[in-house]
């Protein structure tokens, strides 16, 4: 079966928005787990300066009540770093989901654009063929004509 040329072009242009949106998808989930990584990055920071606050009270002497309180606070900090931790991994393998979608966009697109060029190659010899074809019916009419 063949396809007609003005729907391959009709074709290529939807499959070029389709990879850009693929595209845009994939940014997005990027600019998401960038964003969760900046998160976790300041939980880090936070529970490490937790710990020194801890260390610093430790030394200069705390109550078993603000040392529970404390040990409290960095259990939950721990928590939420784990928490944080298991968001990245769902972000990247979304991230990785939708790297394959955009490929897997891309690959299609290429596929039609392939037969688009075969096709304006065809039609181009096409042409030729026919050009082609016109001048030597035009030289052979010609050439009866001054001979006979």
């Amino acid at each position: 079966m063949s396809v007609r040329l003005q729907s391959l072009h009709k074709i290529t242009d939807l499959k070029n928005r389709l990879t850009q949106q693929a595209n845009w998808r994939y940014t997005e989930s990027l600019r998401n787990l960038d964003t969760e990584r900046e998160k976790l990055q300041e939980l880090l920071n936070s529970h490490d300066q937790a710990i020194l606050e801890l260390h610093n009270l430790t030394n200069d002497g705390v109550s078993a009540q603000e040392l529970q309180g404390w040990m409290h606070f960095m259990l939950s900090q721990r928590t939420l770093i784990e928490r944080q931790n298991h968001l990245i991994e769902g972000k990247q393998s979304e991230c990785t989901e939708k790297r394959q979608e955009m490929t897997d966009c891309y690959l299609e697109e290429q596929k039609w654009v392939k037969l688009k060029g075969r096709r304006l190659e065809e039609y181009q010899e096409f042409l030729n063929k026919i050009g082609q074809e016109t001048l030597d019916e035009i030289a052979v009419t010609g050439y009866q004509r001054t001979k006979g």
